[in-house]
């Protein structure tokens, strides 16, 4: 059983600020600082495809683990999803909407106390990507479409980012004084090219098979996905976008953008959407970005 306290699922362009507390039950316990988190997200259908039907969804939920004892607290947890469709005619906005669907849903009738170890939750990740991608491929096979869609997930819970990933949208890490960080790696035939070394690093961006990936949700009945996890600490900012971002924006500018002290997080990102505008906008572009804090939790209502 979780308890959801609030979600937003979105192909739209949004503006939307929330704070949210990710910590550990010791933590409470001993009334320490522990990490605060805070979210914005932002959507933009771009200028070339500003007319059809938006292909990228973006999920955005809170919620808490119930506790296995009456005297420890349950668990807050964040559930942050991004995915980028394909399909033309409304499927490619179809199935993104459908995979992040299928994919909470999976993951809130999951969420129990006992599965709170890397490797249960990091499998967890794994098997809602899993079930979505089912989901998609069944309505191709039902309807005989022909239509997918990446995926991105970070499920924040304590100190720890557990990341699952499908296709090209990104997760990214700025952490400073390293920088920015790619976490996830693009299933792209580009991508491919560049490991390599066929081509170097900059000629993503121009060569002529740049949108060809070669994983993606709803192409097979089973997918692979790609698990890893991210210790977080105080200052850290978080990226996950389609590649409708950075296909336009180059990651120094995504660096320097996310660097940059904002009021709000949805600011940043709104930042973020511009750029690749100014760049082109040949795409749907979505953006969701954490910013982690430290906080304590006694001056929180919601452990009061």
């Amino acid at each position: 059983m979780v308890i959801q306290q609030q979600n937003n699922l979105s192909t739209t362009t949004h503006n939307e600020h929330l704070h949210r507390l990710v910590i550990t039950d010791e933590a409470v316990q001993r009334q320490q600082p522990v990490l605060a988190v805070q979210i914005g997200y932002q959507l933009d259908p771009g200028i070339i495809r500003k007319d059809r039907p938006n292909e990228d969804t973006v999920y955005v939920m809170q919620g808490k683990i119930p506790s296995d004892s009456p005297s420890t607290p349950s668990t807050p947890f964040l559930l942050l999803l991004v995915a980028d469709g394909m399909g033309g005619q409304g499927n490619g906005q179809l199935a993104s909407r459908l995979a992040v669907q299928s994919m909470f849903e999976y993951m809130t009738s999951s969420l129990y106390p006992y599965r709170r170890s890397r490797e249960s939750l990091l499998s967890l990740l794994s098997a809602s990507v899993q079930y979505a991608n089912q989901i998609v491929y069944e309505r191709n096979q039902q309807q005989q479409t022909v239509m997918g869609t990446t995926m991105t997930a970070a499920l924040l819970i304590g100190s720890t980012a557990y990341v699952a990933h499908v296709g090209d949208s990104r997760f990214y890490l700025s952490r400073q004084p390293a920088g920015l960080t790619q976490i996830t790696r693009d299933h792209s035939v580009v991508a491919a090219l560049v490991t390599r070394g066929d081509i170097a690093p900059e000629d993503i961006h121009t060569h002529p098979r740049r949108n060809e990936i070669y994983r993606s949700l709803g192409n097979k009945a089973s997918v692979e996905v790609d698990v890893s996890t991210v210790q977080l600490v105080a200052g850290d900012v978080l990226l996950l976008c389609s590649d409708g971002l950075w296909e336009m924006a180059p990651d120094h500018q995504i660096a320097s953008i996310l660097a940059k002290p904002m009021p709000a997080p949805t600011d940043t990102a709104q930042s973020l959407i511009q750029v690749a505008l100014a760049g082109g906008g040949k795409d749907n572009v979505s953006a969701i970005v954490a910013r982690v804090s430290t906080y304590k939790c006694e001056d929180d209502p919601l452990f009061s």
